[in-house]
């Protein structure tokens, strides 16, 4: 039997407002006043219509510029990808997601669909970008600390959201996993490969996940036609999708480009299909190999950014009916 989760609400959030909290300090040390600041929304409202599995994702994030102080540089020193000549960042990041099965009017488990899920989390990180020309790429490092379960408040936003909408409250709310603290490491390197300077290249990425939410494997390659490319990485998507870069800087006015990409990954462990670690919630059977293709647009502007991204996504679990397709809009401003 499934615990009821109706009066389990009582832990705090001290991970995330720690981490919070330090990411603020790290910035006034910095001194940093030409950061990157994302508000990303992932929705499969503005892709599918549809309203199931990953539904809702928000996250926002700060990237520095390359002031750092000097123990921030000499701990970077330590990482086996960072070299002396690189550019060093940290990063900071705040979000929420959510995740439903197809029905959301059943009150009772749908045995054979994924489980209601919200997780909150923060994250901190570095990122290690080369420049040189003919081998500019760009990595990133970031521990990732998150509450799954009632106290991510994935319930409360996803009826929030619904009444705003006046569309019918889901509800199997009272059946999701658990509270559980997650912590992650997460490494991920993006090249570009030039095709026609500064119109056309490739975005080759790879990267892996480990710890309590998920465990993954994944590469990449990413297509993009424009002008202005060397701006950027690539559209700033929500994690575990490949993200691009929460950062830019154009050194011309205006920058825009359309893109195309592919991305696969092998997944060990998923908290939001296999359920809680000890076994007593509802969960599926994750399907090991899982794919996707994504295609969209970027336009940036004087100290501005916007990016919008459809990605289709092949099954994630055994019984899936069909895959899934979400949107994702992002907007950052340079400051």
């Amino acid at each position: 039997m499934f615990k009821d989760k109706r009066g389990s609400r009582r832990q705090t959030l001290q991970p995330a407002v720690l981490a919070g909290a330090l990411a603020m300090s790290l910035a006034t040390l910095a001194d940093d006043g030409k950061g990157t600041l994302t508000l990303a929304l992932e929705n499969d409202l503005f892709a599918s219509g549809g309203d199931e599995h990953y539904t809702h994702g928000t996250e926002i994030a700060y990237v520095s510029d390359t002031y750092m102080p000097g123990w921030f540089e000499r701990a970077a020193a330590l990482l086996p990808f960072h070299d002396k000549d690189d550019e060093t960042r940290f990063s900071w990041s705040l979000g929420q997601q959510m995740y439903t099965p197809d029905n959301l009017q059943a009150e009772t488990v749908i045995a054979d669909d994924r489980p209601y899920a919200g997780w909150l989390y923060t994250s901190l990180g570095l990122v290690s970008e080369s420049r040189e020309s003919g081998d500019r790429h760009v990595d990133t490092v970031e521990l990732v600390v998150g509450l799954v379960g009632p106290d991510s408040g994935a319930e409360n936003t996803q009826k929030a959201i619904h009444k705003v909408l006046d569309s019918d409250t889901p509800k199997g709310w009272d059946n999701q996993l658990d509270d559980e603290v997650t912590v992650d490491l997460r490494y991920q390197r993006e090249w570009t490969i030039t095709l026609v300077d500064d119109h056309l290249d490739m975005l080759p990425a790879t990267g892996f996940t480990l710890g309590s939410s998920q465990r993954r494997a994944q590469a990449g390659l990413t297509l993009r036609i424009g002008d202005g490319l060397d701006a950027d990485y690539g559209p700033p998507l929500i994690r575990p999708r490949t993200v691009g870069s929460h950062y830019f800087r154009s050194p011309q006015p205006f920058y825009w480009y359309v893109f195309a990409g592919a991305r696969g990954q092998y997944v060990d462990y998923n908290i939001f299909l296999n359920g809680n670690r000890d076994g007593d919630s509802h969960s599926v059977e994750p399907r090991e190999w899982v794919g996707s293709v994504q295609a969209g647009a970027v336009m940036g502007w004087d100290g501005w950014r916007i990016s919008i991204t459809n990605i289709f996504q092949s099954r994630e679990f055994e019984k899936q009916d069909d895959p899934d397709e979400f949107g994702s809009i992002a907007v950052s401003y340079r400051f």
